[in-house]
């Protein structure tokens, strides 16, 4: 189970426990001993575990995690008394074993877990606010006559006064001038920004929440989009690079070099982000894989792919008829080696004989265990609640043929991007996109979260998530090309900044992880206080980064 110290709740207060806890004191008002068992509904397809074992008579305290449901039950008579509880943090339960099965009752409540979420949002809120209102005031009225008006009274309040300086030449220094891109698409950079930044924020911690932390197995969680959202980002600025290179001729070997040249540097700079800790692991163990080098190797596949079978140029009615599909019929063999990738993905997940497993083992483990041996990510999500014993890595080799059809969706909406001038077309196309990809995605996984045909699972990259997250990265790029773009009616700030400087905050806030001012220990161990503490480190990655824009430092590979 979760917990090892359940002597937490022998006292009668709570004062001492941490996020995602809670206590429920059991009284056995039966003359003989009762066996409590129980399970968190997240573990699927897991047996009940002993949580306590009650003499007649008697009474008890188990400690609970608040971040699932649990289910609790015991057996009188050959009957059982089970429940199914979402239990609140920092509560303190009461449960009567008796003949009737009694309901469990809540004996101490305290605030809501989600209190501190609603505080931060109501600060920023009220602070953007401010901001926005500061701002259009001051373009409102620069040039009106009280300014003026107050540049004069000083000047003549100077001269009234004297001046030591008066003789002195006045020297006006300019900031130096920012470099603009103007075929730049604002709304990708925002795009980015906003993955960079909810990387950050649930990679430093995301105040403990369960919903900033990467699912344990199945299901999806806002940790769990971020880092495909970065890959599906990836291969649209691919499409878009590629486009204006071979418009301009630029030869195909040139092209190719380019990619490779980026692929390894991605996964060089991956490679030693993960020795990071060096001090406490052996070359032996040394992590291969990960995000970086998903990313290079992604990049790697498709790249080289596109650079090989991407054309300069469409001839007028090359397709006749079926021109509405043009961006789809221009990519003919693309699509046919990604549809390969995923015919033997599913092959190999559903085929492959597992030693101890059989056939359609889905776990991911086995392949990367053969090729990596040791070298593999040691902190699964699912370790805790499953108990496994042997290593698995989320970015692991089966993965990476999904990642590359992910990418490849970004790099179909750049199709369309390119394709098609008309603003209208391209919304109607990345919208259909979008709610056809993720409702496959969703038909996939019986649009459920552990019992259609293949789970939504972001340590397996399985085909149903990609095809969701797709599906998402489809209408959320649609929305912000329309709202940054086209209406203009936001800028994208701040997150146009970090969006603009995304690999080198990543790079930092790797490095600098559990380092002060980003990070320091809590005196209490809340919600509240790992809240704060993470919003503050995000906040200054954001002042970094806004740093580097106004001095025209930007790092790209």
């Amino acid at each position: 189970m979760l917990f090892e110290k359940p002597q937490k709740c022998n006292n009668s207060s709570t004062a001492n426990l941490i996020f995602d806890e809670a206590c429920v004191d059991i009284v056995n008002q039966l003359n003989s001993s009762i066996k409590i068992s129980g399970q968190y509904n997240e573990c699927d397809g897991c047996e009940f575990e002993t949580l306590a074992v009650i003499d007649g008579k008697s009474n008890t305290s188990i400690l609970v995690n608040t971040r699932y449901s649990l289910h609790i039950n015991y057996t009188y008579n050959n009957e059982s008394c089970d429940h199914n509880k979402l239990f609140y943090e920092h509560y303190r339960y009461g449960w009567n074993v008796t003949e009737n099965c009694s309901r469990i009752y809540i004996k101490d409540q305290a605030d809501s877990a989600y209190l501190p979420i609603l505080t931060a949002f109501i600060v920023l809120f009220a602070f953007g606010t401010l901001w926005y209102m500061v701002k259009c005031i001051y373009k409102c009225t620069k040039n009106h006559d009280i300014w003026k008006k107050y540049i004069l009274r000083s000047a003549e309040t100077e001269n009234d006064l004297g001046s030591p300086l008066d003789n002195s030449t006045l020297i006006i220094e300019r900031p130096p001038s920012i470099r603009k891109h103007p075929h730049r698409i604002k709304s990708l950079d925002v795009f980015r920004g906003l993955c960079i930044m909810i990387m950050i924020f649930v990679n430093y911690g995301g105040g403990r929440f369960w919903f900033f932390q990467h699912s344990v197995w199945n299901g999806l969680t806002v940790a769990d989009v971020v880092f495909p959202w970065f890959v599906w980002i990836m291969g649209l600025s691919l499409t878009v690079s590629l486009g204006n290179k071979l418009r301009r001729a630029v030869p195909r070997r040139q092209l190719f070099v380019g990619v490779v040249k980026r692929s390894l540097l991605l996964i060089f700079i991956g490679i030693i982000l993960n020795s990071n800790d060096i001090r406490t692991q052996t070359l032996t163990s040394l992590r291969f894989p990960g995000v970086l080098q998903r990313l290079g190797v992604t990049y790697l596949i498709v790249g080289i792919i596109e650079v090989a079978f991407a054309k300069r140029t469409t001839t007028v009615n090359e397709f006749g008829r079926l021109a509405f599909l043009e961006d789809i019929l221009i990519a003919i063999p693309q699509w046919i080696i990604m549809l390969t990738f995923i015919l033997i993905h599913t092959l190999i997940t559903f085929l492959v004989e597992v030693p101890g497993c059989g056939r359609g083992y889905l776990a991911a483990g086995y392949i990367d265990r053969l090729v990596f041996g040791d070298h593999m990510y040691k902190k699964s999500s699912c370790h805790v609640l499953y108990e496994t014993v042997v290593n698995y890595d989320p970015e692991g080799i089966i993965g990476t043929l999904t990642s590359c059809f992910l990418m490849y969706l970004g790099v179909q909406a750049g199709h369309i991007l390119l394709t098609y001038s008309n603003v209208n077309t391209r919304m109607i196309r990345w919208n259909i996109w979008g709610c056809v990809t993720g409702l496959i995605g969703g038909a996939l996984c019986g649009f459920s979260k552990n019992h259609g045909l293949i789970p939504l699972n972001k340590n397996l990259w399985s085909l149903s998530f990609v095809f969701v997250i797709g599906g998402t990265a489809f209408l959320i790029e649609a929305y912000l090309f329309l709202l940054v773009d086209i209406l203009r009616k936001w800028g994208g700030r701040p997150l146009f900044y970090p969006g603009m400087n995304a690999l080198i905050l990543y790079m930092g806030h790797v490095l600098l992880k559990g380092t002060f001012p980003f990070a320091w220990l809590p005196t209490s161990q809340t919600h509240d206080a790992f809240l704060y503490m993470n919003l503050w480190s995000m906040a200054l990655w954001v002042a970094i980064s806004i740093f580097l824009y106004k001095h025209n430092i930007f790092f790209s590979i």
